[in-house]
């Protein structure tokens, strides 16, 4: 879909409804490749720096030498990394411009993903001065630009994500966990699926943190000290909140994080093991009995068989 291959129809709420092949998708003829080009060349003209090596190709194209496309592509928008200029000075004219046109794209699509790579973190004055070079010369090439990223994204943390899931197992709690105790857990969860282990660690720490608030009095709370978390820990484990066993994942959960928010990246396993244990202090805290099920398979089953008569 993102290379043009395939159309999407979408409802008028935007749902898609249909995917096919796009009846316009194929080779790029040299014709549209010439238009590209000049478009491209005219871009550059108006904001001073113009090229009219394509012209000057064109105009030679019956009598090329190597000395006149060398001159040619000399200025050519396209560095030499995404152009084999030496490769060309014997080459017909189709060829030169296929590469061009191909250079270009590929180059155009490296500075694209560049852009859209430090939205995602931080950028500098270069790639505000390229976002908005988009934005004024392709508008459509940003938000082109962020589906493709997030597509490569989901491609290569697809496998590991899947992986990392599959070795989860569902934590049963009761119903009175706090809703940030359960907000905390879920995205603690989802950052370590999807890599992120330094916030895993420290939304571990405020989830336990929140977890064991909720089993004192707010007027308890508010006599700890500064070193909160730390305090909280000790304490439950005085008033047997804790055991000795779920105190000590706590607090070697409040560590790790401490050390994560000072710059201490921790590895995917330690990461793994501060969540299983964030996950085993909540289900010590608020941990509810599994139902049976052969008491509802049995009754099923034999409706099943009975044609609907339990």
């Amino acid at each position: 879909m993102l290379g043009g291959e395939y159309e999407v129809t979408c409802d008028s709420n935007g749902m898609p409804q249909s995917l096919d092949l796009d009846p316009d998708y194929g080779a790029v003829s040299i014709e549209k490749m010439e238009e590209d080009l000049k478009a491209c060349g005219l871009d550059l003209k108006a904001r001073g720096l113009p090229w009219d090596g394509l012209d000057r190709l064109s105009a030679w194209r019956d009598h090329l030498t190597p000395e006149r496309i060398s001159e040619a592509l000399a200025n050519a928008p396209v560095p030499p990394s995404f152009l084999a200029r030496e490769e060309l000075l014997h080459a017909e004219y189709p060829d030169i411009v296929a590469a061009v046109y191909w250079g270009w794209r590929r180059f155009g699509d490296f500075i694209l993903h560049w852009v859209i790579s430090s939205r995602a973190g931080l950028g500098g004055s270069n790639e505000a001065a390229l976002e908005d070079g988009f934005r004024g010369l392709i508008p459509d090439a940003l938000p082109r630009g962020v589906a493709k990223y997030v597509v490569r994204e989901m491609i290569e943390t697809f496998p590991a994500i899947v992986e990392r899931l599959s070795k989860f197992q569902v934590i049963p709690v009761t119903s009175a966990v706090p809703a940030p105790v359960a907000q905390y857990a879920r995205e603690a969860s989802r950052c370590y699926l999807h890599g992120f282990f330094s916030a895993s660690l420290i939304l571990c720490r405020s989830c336990v943190e929140a977890a064991i608030e909720a089993k004192f009095d707010k007027k308890v709370v508010r006599t700890l000290p500064d070193n909160k978390v730390q305090a909280l820990v000790n304490l439950a484990v005085k008033r047997g909140i804790l055991d000795n066993l779920r105190f000590s994942m706590a607090d070697g959960i409040r560590k790790s994080a401490n050390q994560a928010v000072h710059g201490t990246v921790p590895s995917e396993a330690e990461c793994r093991d501060r969540l299983e244990q964030t996950r085993e202090v909540l289900r010590h805290l608020y941990e509810t009995p599994v139902p049976d099920l052969l008491s509802y398979v049995g009754p099923a089953k034999r409706k099943k068989e009975g044609g609907g008569r339990a």
